[in-house]
């Protein structure tokens, strides 16, 4: 399988199970924090996710910008956390850590596929392959949200899903 398929099906995983890492923090049904404080929880993911790609892959750098990597993520994390308490909200291990892998998971979705794209893969090819990002929430949906579609638009869904996959079949072909 090539490596531009993979990354393209991890952009998926990572996106799909990102939309509902959102709606868990947003959703007045789970955690209600306002779309205003979930970007800023989000942010913390997304600096946290492409810091960390940027200090392992970049191997020749000097020890002293490293730490400084390392500061500046954790004064993102430091002006976020004062933010949520300022706004009253409250620092739960649950608000942490949905509102941060909503970003991580969102930031790991855009380096594989920029990884993806620097191996000269064809964005024709690869959009339809990480937009199957819409199966797995609605597959983590209905198994672990519990959403199950009314019955009148279970058609619509499924029907939906099944041409996701035979669409994303023909384009990795």
């Amino acid at each position: 399988m090539p490596s531009w398929l993979l990354y393209g099906f991890a952009s998926s995983l990572c996106w799909g199970t990102d939309a509902i890492m959102s709606k868990i923090v947003t959703s007045e049904k789970y955690l209600n924090i306002d779309p205003m404080y979930s970007s800023l929880l989000m942010l913390t993911g997304i600096a946290t996710a492409f810091m960390l790609f940027f200090l392992i892959k970049n191997g020749g750098m000097s020890l002293s910008l490293k730490v400084a990597g390392v500061i500046l993520l954790l004064l993102v994390f430091g002006y976020v956390f004062i933010c949520l308490v300022q706004a009253g909200i409250a620092i739960t291990l649950p608000v942490v850590f949905f509102g941060v892998m909503q970003g991580f998971l969102w930031g790991a979705g855009m380096i594989f596929t920029f990884l993806a794209f620097s191996g000269g893969v064809d964005a024709s090819k690869l959009v339809p392959i990480y937009n199957t990002n819409t199966l797995v929430s609605v597959l983590l949906g209905l198994l672990f949200l519990h959403e199950l579609p009314a019955p009148d638009e279970r058609f619509k869904v499924v029907s939906g899903a099944c041409l996701i996959v035979v669409g994303s079949i023909l384009v990795s072909r």
